[in-house]
């Protein structure tokens, strides 16, 4: 499906965008609107969305439409369930989860590895936890180990 860009400003709430992501907040759903700036092309985001949904089904993202500048450019329309009355995870929090699912701590902060993935960028900003306790990866930097 495309979205034409004037249409994206109804997806929702405009929230915190990043790097590569502009995000837009509707009831129980987040919307991203994904310029491939880390990815470099629309395979590789959707090769790195179908690891993240193999790894992180909890937080797992579904193609909603594409959208663009006609002749320019096509960004990706993500949408993920909204995590609600959430904090950023500690960073121990992050490691005990990753460990319970795992996956070994490397030497770079926020980067750790199992026996088929190197998942990093896991940093406060990128996982939450909710009131209950429960943590969640929303965002993560994704590749199969060679």
């Amino acid at each position: 499906m495309w979205l034409s860009m004037s249409d994206v400003f109804e997806l929702g709430v405009p929230g915190p965008s990043g790097n590569e992501n502009d995000t837009y907040v509707s009831n129980d759903i987040i919307y991203k609107v994904n310029n491939l700036l880390n990815s470099g092309s629309i395979l590789r985001l959707l090769t790195r969305v179908s690891w993240h949904n193999n790894l992180f089904y909890d937080t797992a993202y579904t193609l909603r439409a594409f959208t663009g500048f006609d002749g320019r450019t096509i960004m990706p329309v993500l949408q993920q369930r909204l995590i609600k009355d959430a904090v950023p995870a500690t960073a121990i929090e992050i490691e005990t989860y990753m460990a319970a699912i795992g996956f070994i701590k490397q030497n770079d902060d926020g980067c750790y590895a199992n026996d088929e993935y190197v998942v990093w960028d896991l940093v406060p900003r990128n996982v939450l936890r909710d009131k209950d306790g429960d943590i969640f990866i929303i965002d993560a930097e994704i590749k199969v180990k060679e």
